[in-house]
């Protein structure tokens, strides 16, 4: 008889156990239900603030080898951060060589490429403890709810607000070889901006795109199926332009029910405000809020499909540019893109996102 394989809990994994634990389960049903003993339960609680602290893939809590020349790799850590304070390049060369000086300077022997390989150098790159703990806290509650209510891929979705300016010149152009300066013309609206709301779910499956314009009034204008139009006098999102998408986008993706859901967003005020709270809990949907300065690397839209889909917008509006016949205002300059065309840029933008 084969002996099974015991299962290894990531740090993430191991975070949502316990908060499990700690919303009214006790230590043994807990246990019974992941399939671990109330012991192995018991040391990861007493582990709860280090699990918080590491990175969310780690298995297991380990300090690593103990330095062997601790006083060294102080010094030498001391050296590394005094350098990036004041802007300096730090190479693996410098550290060695910086590292046989003191070694020489109080008589110590030591393997240089060992204390560089402990302490990341990179220490410009590191993030801040608390931002790691909200982070492992963020993944944790997230696979958490997943545990709770088992949400099929299709009912997981992430929405965010993107910027988009109604110029959008490329920053590179061909020009002649030698010339002294290079101009791109523009219609002179690089800072007017209107916003577009993308939502994806975890499946692949794209939601209609909503634009707000910053307008009193819908514009009249041909504008393509599959759009959503909106305005207000800033052109953003606000509280009443939550409650719309809510029930014009996000509810009207499950025709025939509201089943439950999750949804990933920022912590933009309007988001999280009571009356779009309330809405929410009203369509089944629990919603996943991400830490304040996370957004880069924990908005799935931040990450991987705004810049896609910005860079599809340019090339449309690099195309419209080339054009030969373009309207023009009365002292000559070119008129900036229509509502219409920004609309169908955004469709065709959007749809071609992979």
């Amino acid at each position: 008889m084969t002996e099974k394989k015991r299962r290894q809990w990531n740090a993430r994994e191991k975070i949502a156990i316990i908060m499990y634990h700690e919303n009214g389960h006790s230590k043994r049903k807990t246990a019974d239900k992941f399939n671990i003993q109330a012991k192995q339960l018991c040391d990861w609680i007493s582990k709860k603030l280090q699990l918080l602290k590491v990175q969310p893939g780690v298995k297991r809590l380990n300090i690593g080898v103990k330095p062997k020349y601790p006083a060294l790799e102080t010094a030498l850590v001391t050296w590394v951060k005094e350098k990036r304070k004041n802007q300096n390049a730090v190479t693996r060369s410098m550290i060695q060589i910086k590292a046989q000086t003191l070694a020489q300077q109080r008589q110590w022997q030591v393997m240089c490429s060992g204390i560089s390989n402990r302490h990341r150098t990179t220490i410009a790159q590191r993030l801040p403890e608390d931002l790691i703990e909200k982070q492992q806290s963020f993944l944790a509650f997230v696979t958490y709810r997943r545990i709770q209510h088992d949400y099929p891929l299709a009912y997981i979705g992430n929405m965010d607000e993107t910027p988009v300016s109604f110029d959008l010149p490329t920053n590179t152009t061909v020009d002649e070889l030698g010339a002294r300066s290079v101009s791109i013309r523009t219609t002179g609206h690089e800072r007017t901006n209107f916003t577009v709301v993308l939502t994806c779910m975890a499946d692949g499956t794209k939601l209609p795109p909503l634009i707000i314009f910053k307008l009193k009034n819908i514009p009249r204008g041909n504008f393509p199926p599959g759009v959503i139009i909106r305005t207000n006098q800033k052109g953003w999102m606000n509280e009443n332009e939550m409650l719309f998408w809510i029930e014009n986008v996000w509810v009207k993706r499950e025709r025939l029910s509201n089943p439950q859901s999750l949804l990933v967003l920022d912590s933009f005020s309007a988001h999280i405000v009571d009356s779009v709270k309330r809405r929410f809990i009203e369509k089944k949907t629990d919603i996943a809020v991400i830490p304040g300065g996370l957004t880069s690397r924990l908005q799935p839209l931040d990450v991987s499909v705004n810049k896609s889909f910005k860079s599809k917008m340019r090339r449309r509006y690099n195309e419209w540019m080339a054009e030969t016949i373009k309207d023009l205002t009365p002292t000559g300059i070119i008129k900036r893109p229509t509502y219409e065309t920004v609309a169908h840029w955004v469709k065709d933008s959007w749809e071609a996102v992979d």
